[in-house]
């Protein structure tokens, strides 16, 4: 019985862990960071819809490329100042009060195998950016 508390609270302590929280204020110029693996980038706001923004090399031309898109391609509104460095960073100059959401990558790999064969597993990371007053 003890062992299943102690795993109830191990698993609620990795939940609560991947997830971070950032504030910022409008205006400033914001940096998103999720590590160098990620090249496309999604946000959800109060609209709850999917967003998505990605990092395109020269001569792309895909709707990711150009700014936040939902699912279907369609140019997010209300817009944003925002676009994905090669090193997967993700820059809102300015950063305006309706770019707060959930950000994630769908690039991150919760589960990993490693050269033995061995299995290991991890939460995506999510950053929770809101307005700072």
């Amino acid at each position: 019985m003890w062992a299943q508390k102690i795993l109830v609270a191990l698993l609620i302590g990795y939940a609560i862990a991947s997830k971070v929280f950032q504030e910022a204020k409008v205006g400033d110029r914001v940096v998103l960071d999720l590590g160098r693996d990620v090249v496309t980038w999604k946000r959800v706001r109060d609209n709850n819809k999917e967003e998505y923004i990605k990092y395109c090399e020269s001569g792309e031309t895909e709707p990711r490329c150009k700014g936040f898109v939902t699912e279907d391609g369609e140019p997010a509104t209300p817009t944003s100042k925002a676009h994905v460095e090669k090193d997967g960073k993700l820059i809102f100059d300015p950063f305006e009060a309706t770019d707060a959401g959930l950000y994630s990558s769908p690039d991150q790999k919760p589960i990993e195998r490693n050269e033995g064969g061995a299995v290991s597993a991890v939460l995506n990371t999510h950053i929770a950016l809101t307005v700072k007053e």
